[in-house]
């Protein structure tokens, strides 16, 4: 989900890319295709606030977040120009995990607590505006905007906690859902050409999101490796 103060920015980037093809008026100078994985990190903001129902209050603390799985990212890239061009491409910031724990208490007493092991993937379409910024002959800053198009898919098991020492004594649920995204991307890379049809390609790419469910919002970094064959 999109925040508020994202939605003018999202829209001047669709129109505009959606403009591209008809403001190019020219065939790419050239264009190549690639694929590239690498290392995801994330920086979470936890919302929720303790509460209280007269004499009872829930308490909620989190663990830190692990990234569990290798991201990846499939593209294509046409260059109308010496400094622009756009690309469109699959790309799968990974899975992050971590852990919501609620403490109960009443008249400031423990009573139990609740564990929230949660996970979540996020991965999508995306279409972007590049900017080539010439270093050397062989060597190209890139920087991007665009937006992505995708889906943030959450798991979550919570188990039921009844003593001071944890013991568990049941699990009490498991939810799946799935939330569609759109969502601004921003990159920076340098593109190096080592030989005549091929290139590689060091990235860092950032997106934000937030689940409003749980009053959570992540921004994710992928910092990525890629190969490209030029045609």
């Amino acid at each position: 989900m999109q925040t508020k103060k994202a939605e003018p920015i999202m829209r001047i980037l669709l129109l505009t890319l959606l403009l591209t093809p008809i403001l190019a008026q020219a065939y790419p100078i050239a264009s190549s295709i690639g694929w590239g994985t690498g290392y995801t990190w994330t920086e979470a903001t936890f919302n929720e606030s303790i509460s209280t129902i007269g004499a009872t209050s829930q308490t909620p603390s989190y663990s830190s977040v692990e990234n569990e799985n290798l991201p990846w990212n499939l593209f294509t890239t046409f260059r109308f120009h010496e400094y622009y061009g756009f690309e469109l491409g699959y790309i799968d910031y990974g899975t992050i995990k971590f852990d919501k724990t609620l403490t109960t208490t009443t008249d400031g007493e423990f009573d139990n607590s609740s564990v929230r092991k949660a996970s979540i993937s996020t991965q999508g379409f995306y279409i972007t505006h590049v900017l080539y910024v010439p270093l050397l002959d062989n060597l190209d800053l890139q920087a991007k905007a665009g937006i992505l198009f995708g889906t943030n898919e959450y798991d979550d098991t919570e188990e039921r906690v009844v003593n001071e020492s944890g013991e568990l004594i049941s699990s009490t649920s498991k939810t799946n859902s799935s939330e569609a995204i759109s969502t601004p991307q921003f990159s920076l890379g340098l593109l190096y050409r080592y030989k005549a049809d091929w290139q590689m390609r060091l990235q860092l790419n950032q997106i934000e999101y937030e689940h409003t469910a749980e009053k959570e919002d992540f921004s994710q970094w992928f910092t990525s490796l890629s190969f490209e064959r030029r045609f």
